[in-house]
């Protein structure tokens, strides 16, 4: 199955989430939450405003060129019944080996972020954003080299939210992000990832 077709499919499958939720009783969530999310990344990209490339078009050459990885951490509070306030920390990278080294390229997040459930449980929209990072690692025998990349970032992402017991959430997650690098002048001043990830969160 291409990649296309997992983004429509997991697409598909979060607004029947919707459409099914829509009776769904409402449930109290605790005053603070914490979960994690690992996932895989349908685009990870970095550039300027005229040429965009993705991560694996830094990696051709290299023997083995692994999947892209998504990670994701949150902890927060609950303003009300169906709104959270929290700080992200969400990342997505790729990985390049042969027999000369490794090439590891990554994005990270540092976000504050509003998650709304419309329904009180179920479906939810989140946004939010902050400080973004993009690393790259090249790493040989002979020699180590690092780059690192500053700037800001934006995020918007749906999921839906299943309960497990009385604190556990079991979520399906889609988000989308945008970076925009000031740091240092000479890289890349772009980078965008679309992931979707399963997320553990205990309330």
């Amino acid at each position: 199955m291409t990649r296309r077709a997992v983004f429509w499919l997991v697409l598909g499958i979060l607004l029947f989430a919707l459409c099914t939720g829509l009776g769904a009783v409402e449930r109290q969530r605790r005053s603070w939450y914490i979960g994690i999310g690992l996932g895989s990344g349908f685009e990870a990209a970095i550039g300027d405003e005229f040429d965009s490339y993705d991560f694996k078009d830094f990696l051709t050459g290299l023997e083995t060129i692994t999947p892209k990885i998504s990670l994701n951490f949150k902890v927060g509070g609950t303003l009300s019944p169906n709104l959270l306030l929290g700080f992200d920390i969400t990342a997505v990278g790729q990985l390049g080996t042969d027999v000369i080294g490794t090439q590891h390229l990554q994005i990270n997040n540092y976000f504050a972020m509003l998650t709304w459930f419309p329904l009180h449980k179920g479906f939810f929209v989140r946004g939010g954003g902050g400080f973004s990072t993009l690393i790259s690692i090249i790493s040989t025998p002979t020699f180590d080299e690092s780059e690192i990349y500053s700037g800001a970032g934006l995020l918007a992402g749906i999921g839906y939210a299943f309960w497990l017991g009385k604190h556990f959430n079991l979520t399906l997650n889609l988000d989308h992000s945008r970076q925009f690098f000031v740091e240092p002048s000479d890289g890349p001043d772009r980078g965008r990832f679309t992931i979707v990830y399963v997320g553990f969160d205990w309330y």
